[in-house]
């Protein structure tokens, strides 16, 4: 035998013992979840699904033949359950260095996911400029961060109350215990929508925003479905083309107003 073909026996055994890349052709079944309590991206259906931007979105840039399967449980045990390979598809969240440790993120974004600063109708704010702001108390929720420089500038430069969720700082808006609240736009705007957002003092964002991220989707790097990835993306990018995403959003928003049973948390 001579050296070359030893080193091509000896490549081809070494790749025998490779585990196998997922294929698309291994999927037929592709289980997804994504944040319950997101709208107008995601919000709790009534049979064991998810209503929502983001669900009707993914029924356009799915390849036919796979079946979609909804995974409902709390966002958190959702993304455990991906990064362990038992949910194959995350939908709609922002990429970060601990997410991409587990998930295989589209190059496309999924949505747009602008952060706004609202504030009451009557307001003396109408900028959003960064340097107006230091003269005003502010809000935001507990965990929140907002990318493009406003964390560091908020941490040392503003004055800002910091509460549990997004309603009790709404809450604090309309009975002037602090001047704006720093929120994602689409989030903000399902609530103010909402028969609980409309009571009260009317609030409204205001330009510009402080930034202007997207939201992806992720696939499990545990999945058997992870070979859709390529083609999906093709997809994604061809809707926002069309602006599908956003239209989308604008449908979901309508639609999330006639919701009488959900609960916000």
């Amino acid at each position: 035998m001579t050296l070359l073909r030893r080193v091509l026996v000896l490549i081809a055994a070494a790749l025998l013992l490779l585990p196998p890349m997922p294929a698309a052709a291994d999927c037929t079944l592709l289980r997804y979840a994504t944040n319950p309590n997101y709208p107008p991206f995601s919000w709790p259906g009534e049979r064991d699904d998810y209503n929502g931007a983001s669900v009707e979105l993914l029924k356009l840039v799915a390849p036919p033949g796979v079946t979609l399967v909804p995974m409902m449980f709390p966002w958190k045990r959702s993304q455990a359950m991906a990064e362990a390979g038992q949910i194959d598809l995350l939908l709609s969240l922002r990429i970060t260095p601990e997410r991409e440790r587990y998930l295989s993120f589209t190059r496309t974004a999924a949505f747009a996911n602008p952060i706004v600063v609202f504030v009451p109708e009557t307001s003396p704010i109408k900028y959003a400029d960064w340097q107006t702001l230091k003269s005003y108390q502010g809000g935001v929720s507990l965990g929140d961060a907002f990318g493009n420089g406003f964390d560091e500038y908020m941490r040392d430069n503003l004055k800002v109350d910091t509460a549990p969720t997004m309603i009790e700082n709404f809450r604090k808006l309309k009975l002037g215990r602090i001047d704006y609240f720093v929120s994602g736009d689409y989030l903000g705007r399902a609530y103010l929508r909402s028969a609980a957002g409309k009571a009260g003092a009317r609030v409204v964002s205001i330009d510009p925003p402080i930034s202007s991220g997207s939201i992806h989707f992720g696939f499990s790097r545990r999945s058997a479905c992870i070979g859709l990835l390529k083609d999906m993306d093709a997809r994604l990018s061809e809707l926002n083309a069309k602006g599908i995403p956003a239209r989308l959003l604008d449908d979901a928003l309508s639609a999330f107003a006639l919701e009488s049973g959900y609960e916000w948390k």
